[in-house]
């Protein structure tokens, strides 16, 4: 066997190793982004009336429901959210923290302000949730706790049963 050939020889195994090392990794990446919430979210809220079993109360009986949300779910932690169910100039947008607390299993505590008809706070939500990942990592559902309390102290509870979709990139033809 010639140098030349055994230098060939040693470049490709050299770079199957290579390439197996980065299929190993790209599958742990994989193996890890199913496991994590982290990224952006479209959710279905439906809104309910107060109950020990939220999934099985009745829907809240007025205004939008069920309705859209965003949830992005940020390394590090933290979550923000954007609802629909209130006009724009009604609500705040929602800031919070997120936490994983099992196996596929998220936990996550948010706020935001509600106003009324002058632009004046009126009210803040205070938002509970649990949320379970699916297998895949694409989907979750999940079960909110609403406390909304107005400037007062005057407090109403709802919950919530909401089900997401991870966003994913879509390449245009353009």
């Amino acid at each position: 066997m010639t140098r030349q050939s055994i230098l060939v020889c040693a470049a490709a195994f050299a770079l199957t190793g290579f390439v197996s090392l980065a299929a190993a990794a790209d599958t742990r990446e994989a193996q890890n982004y199913r496991q994590t919430i982290e990224g952006a979210w479209e959710v279905m809220v439906t809104l309910r009336l107060p109950a020990a079993d939220c999934t099985t109360s009745p829907p809240v009986p007025f205004g939008p429901n069920p309705f859209p949300s965003f949830n992005t779910f940020h390394e590090g932690g933290t979550v923000s959210e954007w609802g629909s169910r209130a006009p724009p100039a009604t609500r705040s947008s929602g800031h919070g923290v997120w936490e994983p607390t099992g196996p596929r299993q998220f936990a996550y505590h948010l706020k935001f302000h509600s106003f009324d008809a002058n632009g004046l706070l009126a009210a803040t939500v205070d938002i509970a949730t649990d949320l379970a990942l699916s297998d895949d990592g694409e989907t979750f559902e999940g079960v909110s706790r609403f406390i909304r309390t107005d400037l007062s102290g005057n407090a109403l509870n709802f919950c919530a049963t909401m089900s997401g979709s991870r966003m994913t990139l879509q390449v245009s033809g353009a």
